[in-house]
C-alpha cells in the first residue's frame, strides 16, 4: 500500500517503475491536500511550533499542505492499520475496498 501526497505515479517516473514491480494485492490512496509532511507527527507539531516561531499561515501550509493536522493523524490511523489486520491478522475489514464516507479527502488511485 502506498500512501501518496500531491505527486502522482504518472508525474514520478521512479514511483512509477517501483508501482510496476509489485506483485499481487497493490493499492495506492491519496488525500485530497496532503504533501509528504501530512503523513507523520509534522502535521500536527509544524503548526504548534510555526505558531511560536512567528511562522505564517502560508508558510506553514507549504510544510504540512492544506489537509487538515486532526484529519491526517486519523487517516494515518485508519489506513495502515487496515493495512496490517488485512495482510498481518487476516482480518478484512471494508475499508481498503475502496472510498469511504467517513474519509472523502481520500482517493483511491489506479
Amino acid at each position: 500500500m502506498m500512501m501518496t501526497a500531491v505527486f502522482t505515479r504518472a508525474a514520478m517516473p521512479d514511483v512509477a517503475e517501483f508501482w510496476t514491480h509489485l506483485r499481487g494485492w497493490r493499492l495506492d490512496i491519496q488525500a485530497d491536500g496532503a504533501v509528504h509532511n501530512s503523513y507523520g507527527d509534522n502535521a500536527t507539531l509544524i503548526p504548534q511550533a510555526g505558531k511560536i516561531l512567528g511562522m505564517t499561515d502560508q508558510q506553514i501550509q507549504d510544510w504540512i499542505g492544506t489537509l487538515d493536522p486532526a484529519r491526517s493523524v486519523r487517516i494515518q490511523q485508519a489506513y495502515p492499520l487496515a493495512f496490517f489486520d488485512l495482510h498481518l491478522r487476516h482480518r478484512r475489514g471494508h475499508l481498503l475496498d475502496g472510498p469511504s464516507a467517513a474519509f472523502p479527502e481520500v482517493r483511491f488511485l489506479p
